[in-house]
């Protein structure tokens, strides 16, 4: 399946060589480095996330694209505030998933297609939506449990995700674009290979701790 998928972004990445101005290549990465100090004692760990992005602007409005990428560990770092619990939450459960990536080894493909409507134009800034539909499979020797303890178990899940983001791209140039998408308002379905577990999640989420940046080069 990984070869096709893979096969499927080099001929997508053929075309859109071949073709006008309006092809566009980008992407997003992010790294982690934690390091947990106890009673004298250190245990540190990094992660990573590398999410290339291929697309086609249609119009001046309308573009379509693909994001693919790669993970490792939990690539998560959340926002400390007295008022932000959850960004609390994910940077404690990033720190413990990066010191203890040796035993947990947890790696994610991603395949996102999307479609993007620019639907005000304020000079260079114009502000869009964003609609896709991303699958991703993710393996983990390890599970932890609700304490981050190994619980001795491998476990394989696809990942189903249909989600709509509001986004702003600030235009440096005629090149040269800064993507930001604010949330999300979407769908998720992880089932596990090996059991009949599946978690399915429905919500809204808009709040300024809940970024996504990227860039992107147009040809």
């Amino acid at each position: 399946m990984k070869k096709k998928i893979i096969a499927l972004v080099a001929l997508l990445a053929c075309f859109t060589m071949g073709a006008s101005a309006q092809v566009y290549v980008g992407g997003s990465l992010g790294f982690t480095s934690s390091k947990l100090s106890t009673g004298g004692h250190d245990q540190d760990g990094t992660s990573f996330k590398l999410l290339p992005e291929f697309g086609y602007q249609l119009d001046q409005d309308i573009s379509i694209g693909l994001q693919i990428g790669y993970s490792h560990g939990y690539a998560a770092f959340g926002s400390i505030t007295v008022n932000d619990f959850k960004a609390l939450m994910n940077t404690g459960i990033s720190t413990m998933m990066d010191i203890n990536e040796d035993d947990y080894k947890l790696n994610s493909f991603t395949f996102a297609p999307y479609v993007r409507y620019n639907f005000a134009h304020l000079g260079k800034i114009d502000l869009f939506f964003e609609g896709s539909v991303g699958y991703s499979n993710v393996k983990s020797d390890d599970t932890p449990n609700m304490n981050g303890k190994s619980t001795g178990s491998e476990s394989k899940l696809d990942v189903i995700e249909i989600a709509l983001r509001p986004g702003v791209s600030f235009n440096l140039n005629n090149n040269i674009s800064l993507i930001a998408k604010l949330g999300s308002l979407g769908f998720m379905q992880a089932k596990e290979k090996e059991s009949d577990m599946k978690l399915t999640r429905f919500g809204l989420d808009m709040d300024s701790y809940n970024l996504m940046f990227g860039l992107n080069f147009h040809f």
